[in-house]
């Protein structure tokens, strides 16, 4: 309850509804989110680059089990 009286007075100081101010914050997750996920994706990416490992022995002996 405290938490949603706290986003209705944001709300109010934006001039935004509590539904507009709600999506307001789950866009921002979402661009939060994807642009972690691009970051730890590129990284990945750039660890691995030269990698002479074939995963195929790891994965058939993984669904072997």
């Amino acid at each position: 309850d405290a938490d949603i009286a706290e986003l209705k007075a944001q709300a109010e100081r934006d001039n935004v509804s509590l539904e507009q101010k709600l999506r307001d914050i789950v866009a921002e997750a979402a661009r939060t989110t994807e642009a972690l996920f691009q970051e730890v994706s590129a990284r990945s990416l750039e660890q691995t680059r030269n990698s002479t490992l074939d995963s195929t022995a790891l994965i058939r002996a993984d669904r072997d089990r």
